[in-house]
This record gives C-alpha cells, structure tokens and sequence, in this order.
C-alpha cells in the first residue's frame, strides 16, 4: 500500500489513462468510483473500481461511508474531477510536497491552457504556493485528518457548489490551506459541459446548491490569497489586514496574462491581495452569466 490515494470520480472518457504513458513509478494508489455505462468495466492502472451512478460527490459519498477504514491509512487522498491531465511525475511531487509543507488541504495550480471557473486557481510562477481560503471542488487534496473533519459534508450536496468556501475554515487547524503553484495540471473541459457537477437530470442547479451550502454553514463567496512562498528564494510574504504592496507586485508579474486583460480582471487580482477590499456579500450570478476573474 503507498502513502497517497487518488479517488476519481470518472466515466467512459476518463483521461486518467494518460497519466501513467511515462516511465515514473507512482507514489499513489488510484481508486475509480465509476458513474459509465458498462456493465463490465474494469481498469489496468485501479486498485478498486466503485461502481455508483449519480454525481461526483453522491459518489464519494457512497465510496467513503463503506471504506472509511480503507481511506484511514493514507496519509494524503486527491479527489480530481476526470477532466484533467496530468502525469505521474507532477502527483507524486505534489503529494510529496503537501505532505512535507503540512498542508491540511490543498490543490495543484491550473495551467495557462486550463478552462476556469476562478481565476485565483490559475498557476502563478512567481510562488510556490499560496495560502488562501478557497481550495476547488475540482481538485481537491485533503490530509487524512482533514477528510475526516469534512467528510460529513459530501452528503449535502450533488454539485459540491459552495463547499470549497466551506472547508478551509474547518480545517485551518489542521495544517496549510492553498494552491500549489509548483505543480500545475491540465483542465481539459469547458465548464459546464458535463452539468456543473449535478450529474443527469438534476432537479436543482448549482447555483442553488451554492446558495444553500453558503447559508448553511455562514460561509460567503469571496476569495482570499493570505500568504505566498516566493520560488526563487524561498521568502514568504503576507497579505496582512492592509495588504502587502511588495506581495502583490510579486503576484502581478507572476500571474498568468487573462488576469492583467483589463481593468476589471486586474481589480479582480487585486481584490484577493487586498483584503479591505473584499465585497461584504458575495454577488449572484444569473443562470447563464460569467464567472467574475
């Protein structure tokens, strides 16, 4: 048994069979919880292959109240969307690298050809990593210690909407909670081609489930960037309840180009940096309508 455990929610045109083209031995056991539509489906590179309709996180859920024993022995648990490309070198760095910097919960950065939802999740090479309060639904990376403090979570919602502003809050004191800029992957979809999340024939949409999930748990929809490493020297920089005008530079000439577009999407990297400038109440967007950057 490895240290590390990826569980992927996945289907028929699952990319996880692109991972392991190299020659890198992995770190990690993989496990498919599979929402296809074989009857006989089976999978070289799975230790287990979970088989459960539904959406990504009725499946989760299901997988881990029959396996929590199982789950309890690794010390790090990646729950990736089966959208994105990456390869065995990156994972077993990542996973080498969260558990060595102690983070509770975490994520690997989004390449400059990845589809977003949040900017903030976008590789930015001026760091390391950066410490913020949001870590996506898409990518999530937990400690074993803080999968078992949120866990309860996965049986509230069929999109996962909301629940990455939930999460770092609960686990803040369990370790580190951010976004890996040395390691980046590959999200190959654009967003809301497979539902949002919701899975077939959902009954309520995302937005709703974000809404709910939000008001359930005191939450708001406003992303912060706390702290970073800087990857040339090693330094640390905080934001600070002011801000931090050399942090903030750094973030700038690192950020990837979408962000600095124009004067609304660079308001929108600077909001995260300065945290008096954060909205009181986060804005709803209508069916339909844009992401903010």
């Amino acid at each position: 048994m490895k240290k590390y455990l990826v569980v992927l929610r996945c289907g028929d045109s699952s990319l996880h069979p692109q991972w392991f083209t190299g020659a890198e031995t992995p770190n990690f056991d993989l496990i498919l919880s599979y929402y296809g539509k074989s009857d006989s489906y089976t999978d070289v590179f799975a230790k287990v292959v979970h088989r459960f309709k539904g959406s990504k996180w009725e499946g989760l859920n299901d997988f881990m109240a029959h396996n929590a024993q199982l789950i309890s022995q690794y010390r790090y648990i990646w729950l990736p969307d089966d959208d994105i490309l990456t390869d065995v070198k990156t994972l077993n760095g990542f996973f080498e690298y969260v558990d060595r910097e102690n983070f509770a919960l975490a994520q690997p950065s989004l390449d400059e050809r990845s589809y977003f939802g949040h900017a903030t999740t976008l590789q930015n090479k001026a760091f390391e990593f950066r410490e913020t309060n949001f870590v996506e639904v898409m990518v999530p990376c937990f400690s074993s210690s803080a999968l078992h403090a949120i866990i309860d979570s996965f049986k509230t919602t069929k999109s996962g909407w909301g629940l990455d502003f939930v999460w770092p809050t609960r686990v803040a004191l369990l370790g580190k909670v951010g976004i890996i800029d040395r390691f980046s992957v590959f999200h190959t979809r654009p967003l809301g081609s497979a539902g949002h999340g919701t899975g077939e024939g959902a009954k309520i949409s995302p937005w709703s489930e974000l809404n709910q999930t939000l008001a359930q748990y005191g939450s708001r929809a406003s992303i912060k960037v706390l702290q970073g490493r800087r990857s040339n020297m090693g330094k640390t920089y905080a934001s600070g309840r002011m801000g931090n005008a050399i942090f903030f530079l750094h973030a700038v000439r690192g950020s990837h180009p979408v962000r600095r577009k124009n004067v609304a999407t660079y308001l929108g990297l600077l909001k995260e940096y300065l945290p008096w400038l954060h909205y009181s109440k986060r804005k709803t967007r209508p069916p339909g309508g844009k992401r903010a950057l």
